[in-house]
């Protein structure tokens, strides 16, 4: 007897850790964790300019006024989840918190109270246990780092980084050499 061939049925390919986000958490959404390594290993303030602006295609930052205003939002999240310890996954999750939260200011242009609000939503649903669509990576003292960082610079500046996101902006470049 013979048995009828069977259409081989596809395989669940492995996907690597870190590469993939798994919902409800954020991390791994923009910054994969070889990514995110690569990052911590980086010493150079330079390097670290051209590794973020290769990643997010912001090239132009240099001659681009909303691209340098991203690279630079972008290399202090990171470079604050460097100074102040975070893993891999809390800093890509932290990351794209931080991310998404400017997307949602500029993208309709939200008030600071709505912002600061979807903020804290995403942080929260990353730090409480027994809450559905939550997920417990941060301990109450990440939550306060995040949220004092936030509030500190990125909540600061929030009405410039809406005006610079729906205007122009001219970009002037001054260069001096000094001789010491």
């Amino acid at each position: 007897i013979t048995m009828p061939n069977k259409a081989a049925e596809p395989e669940e390919e492995e996907v690597e850790p870190g590469t993939v986000p798994e919902p409800p958490s954020l991390a791994w959404t923009d910054m994969t964790l070889p990514e995110i390594k690569e990052f911590m290993q980086i010493s150079s303030p330079e390097d670290a300019l051209k590794f973020i602006a290769a990643k997010f295609k912001l090239e132009d930052y240099e001659t681009n006024a909303q691209s340098s205003i991203m690279v630079d939002l972008y290399l202090w999240i990171l470079t604050f989840a460097k100074d102040v310890g975070f893993n891999e996954e809390k800093a890509s999750a932290a990351f794209t918190i931080i991310k998404q939260t400017h997307e949602f200011a500029v993208n309709g242009r939200k008030s600071l109270q709505q912002t600061f609000e979807k903020f804290r939503s995403m942080v929260l649903s990353h730090s409480l246990t027994g809450v559905p669509d939550s997920v417990v990576l941060f301990t109450p003292e990440d939550v306060k780092l995040i949220t004092g960082y936030v509030t500190q610079t990125y909540m600061q500046h929030f009405r410039l980084y809406q005006y610079c996101h729906h205007h122009a902006q001219d970009l002037d470049c001054h260069s001096a050499c000094l001789f010491v």
